[in-house]
This record gives C-alpha cells, structure tokens and sequence, in this order.
C-alpha cells in the first residue's frame, strides 16, 4: 500500500543528504505528483502543506534555482550594515543605534515592518524592496567576520526579548522562557506575522553560521505548543515552517520525532511517512516495556544473591534465641525489684545471678524455657500494684507480708551469726514441696510461677532487704 504522507518536497528521511543534485529526484518526484493530487498547497487539519514544504526544501538546499551574478565587495550591503559602516532604509538607523533604541521598544518593534530584512537578510527577496538579498561570496565574508557575528547575536537576542525568550547559552544555542513571556506570548497570539519573521530569523542564522542556533529554538517552540499547550495560532506554523529550517538533518529528525511523541491525535499527523510513524511507535512501546520490567523485574542472579543474604541474616536470630530468652527474664526481674522498694520479694525474690546459678544452662541453651512463665509474672505484677494502689489486700498478699517478716528474721540471724561476704544478696529457691528434684526433670521452670501460687520463699543475706534494694536500684540509675 502506498503511503500518502511521503512528500516530494521533503527529504528528511532519504537515505540521501539535503545537499544531493535535485536534478536526479526530480524525475522521482515530478511523478509523485500524479499519485498525490489530492494533496494542497494550503494548510488544512488532514494535510501537509505542500507550498511551505517546498519553501522550507529550496531554502535546505540553497536555492539551487536562483543563477546570481559575481558580487564585487563594494556590493555587500548586509555585511557594511553590520559592520556599522551604513544604515538601513527607509528607516535610516544603523544596526548600533538599532541596537540601543529599539532595544525594548516593543511597540515599535510590533508596527514597522521595515528593519527585519536588514537584521535577518536572506537570499531570496523579502517585503522591503530596499533591502539587499545576500549572495554567496558575501555569506563567506559574513561568516568570518566576528565583528559582524557578534553584533547578528544581539540581534537575535533583541528579537527573543521581543518575543518573551531568553538566550541562554551562546555557544549552544539554549533558550527558555523570560520573564516578560506571559505578556510576549499574548502579542505572539495577537500577531500572526511575527510568525513570517521567526521562519526569517532561523533561515538567516543557518546562512550566516550559526545552524546550531536553530535546533534549540525550534524545540523550545514544540514545547511550548504541543506540550505546554500555548500559542495555538504558532503552532501550525511551528510544524510547517520553524521544523523544516533546521538544516542539520539528524536534529531535524530528532525535532520530528519528539513532535511526534506529543502531537495528539497521532492520526492527524502529517509531517513524516507513515512507515516512520510505525517504526517511532513500536520504539516507544518498546521503552516503555523495557522500562517496566526495570522497575518490577529482578535478574536471576540477582534474586538468588538476595536469598543467600536473606538466609544468612535470618539465621543469627535463631542461633541466638534462647541466649536472648534468659537475658530477657534477667531483665525482667531486675527492672521489677527496682520499681518498688517496699515490696522486693512480692514481685521479685530471685537474684538474677541466682537464676543464673540455679537453672539449668543446657535446658537454656536449647530453648527449652518455658516463655508462659514471663507472662504469668507480668500479670501478677501488674495485679499486685493495681491492689496496693488500691489500699485493698487480699489473703495472698497478707502471707507474702507475713513472709517478708519471718525473712527479715532470718535476715538479722544470719548477719549476727556470720560476716558479710558479698554486698549483692543471694537468693535462692526453695519450693513449697521440699527440694528441686520433684519438679519434672529436675528443672526450675520460672520465678513468676513461684509468685503467683504463693510458695514458700527463704532469703540469706548480709544486709537488710532495703538496703539490698537500694543498692540494686543504683545500678539502673
């Protein structure tokens, strides 16, 4: 099938250059013609237009039709203007005072139509008939002179302040927006000949050395128009005209594609074959699938390295169970006898270095403490506050005091009878049933269960209880 968006008048995506004979494609073009009548000149929503399309080629190309006499020196009108050795006409300005009055003089920049040809001069006529058209031996002057050069970028600059843009950089090309834009861009809507000026003004720096300025300009206005959605009366002529005078090929394919991504609706555009747009739309589902299983996807080796640390992570834990488990009940315990001073034996009777002393450090090391006991010891804790706050005791707590008592007898006893060899206290175990042996397997389980069910409890130490516990409450301090 034959596609009816291949133009004759563009050759952006030929396998040949820009610069190649026109004589050998006319032949393949001129029959084009006969395939593709219903295409017109004009602009319209389903078409190229043709007529900017063969402007915009004539111009890439160098005007190959126009035959120019030998251009003797005297007659370089457009480099002596910016050489500041004459003034234009009719408006009799020279291209410093242009520089410097009418700098900022929007108005007036807006309503004579006069000075662009002399600032921006081509080869082909334009509407002042008393401005020059350039020629090729004054182009070749014009391109190594900096002077000239030098003052053409202020020219440009002018004309980008006059449109609400900003240089950036004069060796790239960059531009952005101004600060005045918002007030620029409404004269730019307002004002639809500034459009002819702007295809000027790129086609003026890609004669006179300045190609690169002409990409980024163009992009600028693809943004502003089909991605920022403003300046709607530019946008037309930004894809017939500002595109296509880009000479460097390779950024004007870059240009047509990124207008290709952000024009909407895809169908309605125009300005490349339909086999390109095929290919420009494949690339992009294919970036965009590839950019998916970036984010989601995790390489194979990547997933196993991942699982061995995950392994390796994970296994200190459990090594390290029941070692935590003891120190938690060790904790457990310390924290209780200090919280209250006048009860150290209802919520807490056993030493840590006791509990360390008498439980078995192989029934420890393999997990095998029963964790219900933490649990119950906690309840009985909270129970008992919960009741001295209250100023209610029950029977229990009535023979915990009773013990409390009977120890500090025992207490007073011991430090008469023997000196004291250690400042902490030594608490051990004695179960209500006699000896350690009858629980199963000749293990202490926990001292909350102790607490809880009321067992009798025997304490050997040097010092009085408080005493002990004061000294055991700085060690938290």
């Amino acid at each position: 099938m034959e596609d009816d968006l291949v133009c004759e008048y563009d050759s952006t995506w030929d396998t040949e250059s820009d610069g190649d004979d026109l004589g050998e494609n006319t032949t393949r073009r001129s029959s084009q013609d006969k395939t593709q009548k219903s295409w017109g000149f004009w602009s319209n929503t389903s078409s190229r237009n043709l007529r900017a399309a063969r402007d915009m080629q004539n111009y890439r190309h160098g005007y190959p039709n126009i035959n120019e006499e030998e251009c003797p020196e005297e007659r370089m009108t457009n480099l002596k203007f910016y050489l500041n050795e004459i003034t234009s006409s009719p408006d009799e300005v020279s291209i410093e005072a242009f520089h410097k009055e009418w700098k900022t003089d929007y108005k007036r920049l807006e309503r004579v139509h006069s000075y662009i040809q002399w600032l921006f001069p081509l080869r082909e006529p334009g509407v002042n008939y008393m401005a020059s058209e350039l020629t090729k031996k004054e182009i070749q002057a014009f391109r190594e002179n900096d002077e000239a050069k030098r003052r053409l970028v202020e020219s440009y600059e002018l004309m980008l302040g006059f449109y609400g843009i900003q240089l950036v950089n004069k060796d790239t090309g960059e531009v952005k927006r101004a600060e005045n834009w918002r007030e620029r861009f409404a004269n730019l809507e307002r004002n639809m000949h500034n459009n002819l000026r702007i295809t000027r003004i790129l086609k003026s720096l890609g004669e006179l050395g300045f190609e690169h300025y002409q990409a980024p300009l163009v992009r600028f206005f693809l943004e502003e128009t089909l991605v920022r959605k403003n300046l709607s009366s530019v946008k037309r002529s930004v894809l017939d005209y500002f595109l296509f005078a880009v000479r460097d090929k390779r950024e004007r394919r870059k240009l047509i594609k990124f207008a290709f991504q952000n024009y909407e609706p895809k169908d309605k555009f125009v300005w490349c074959p339909r086999k390109i747009q095929k290919r420009l739309r494949k690339k992009s589902e294919k970036k965009a699938e590839a950019a998916g299983n970036g984010e989601s996807g995790v390489p194979e080796e990547g997933r196993i390295k991942n699982k061995a640390k995950d392994s390796e992570t994970g296994s200190a834990p459990k090594e390290k169970k029941s070692t935590d488990d003891s120190s938690e009940m060790q904790t457990l315990t310390e924290v209780e006898a200090c919280t209250d001073p006048q009860r150290p034996l209802l919520e807490s009777s056993v030493d840590p270095e006791s509990v360390g002393s008498s439980v078995d450090p192989e029934a420890l090391g393999n997990g095998e403490t029963d964790p219900s006991c933490i649990t119950e010891s906690v309840l009985v804790k909270s129970e008992a506050e919960d009741q001295l706050k209250d100023g209610s005791q029950t029977e229990e707590n009535a023979q915990c005091q009773q013990k409390l008592a009977n120890g500090k007898q025992s207490e007073e006893a011991a430090v008469s009878e023997k000196p004291a060899k250690k400042k902490r206290e030594d608490v051990t175990l004695k179960p209500c049933s006699g000896s350690v042996e009858g629980l199963p397997n000749g293990q202490v389980h926990a001292f909350g269960s102790f607490a809880q069910q009321g067992e009798e409890l025997s304490i050997t130490s040097p010092g009085s209880a408080s005493e002990n516990q004061k000294e055991r409450g700085s060690r938290f301090d």
